[in-house]
């Protein structure tokens, strides 16, 4: 059983400082551009994945199964190291951009416990393939490369 629990979502796109900031820069992938391969996820009890470095934290929790299902909602939360607001920027592998269905929207509390700062996403892929799902901060970047069903 998995249970996570957020505060009421805000509909700020800004999330509250972290309180450890990472030295900044690219934090990385998860996943390789192409999908080659792509991000890789713990299944045990909660989809996930993440990383963690010496430049900061970035993770993905997936309230769906994953590889997600072209044309079916898809929840995210994320979290990650860094200050600033979030910035989602998606597209499939002929870069067309794919907008958000909702947020960034902070999350007030969690019992997911990973670093950095915590804002949930909606997605709605309009067809399978490799989607490129890049996160900007003002002090961090990274991404995660998803094979869509």
């Amino acid at each position: 059983m998995l249970a996570v629990a957020c505060g009421s979502p805000s509909q700020s796109s800004h999330a509250t400082t972290s309180p450890a900031a990472p030295t900044g820069g690219f934090l990385g992938s998860l996943g390789t551009p192409g999908c080659t391969p792509a991000a890789t996820f713990s299944q045990n009890g909660r989809v996930e994945t993440g990383m963690n470095s010496s430049r900061g934290s970035l993770w993905a929790l997936f309230f769906s199964p994953v590889p997600p299902t072209a044309g079916k909602d898809v929840k995210v939360v994320w979290r990650m190291t860094g200050s600033g607001s979030f910035v989602f920027r998606v597209s499939d592998a002929t870069e067309k951009p794919l907008p958000l269905l909702w947020g960034p929207e902070a999350h007030g509390g969690s019992t997911w416990v990973r670093p950095g700062d915590e804002v949930g996403t909606g997605f709605n892929f309009p067809h399978a393939g490799c989607w490129d799902i890049h996160i900007d901060r003002s002090t961090a970047s990274g991404d995660l490369w998803l094979e869509v069903v």
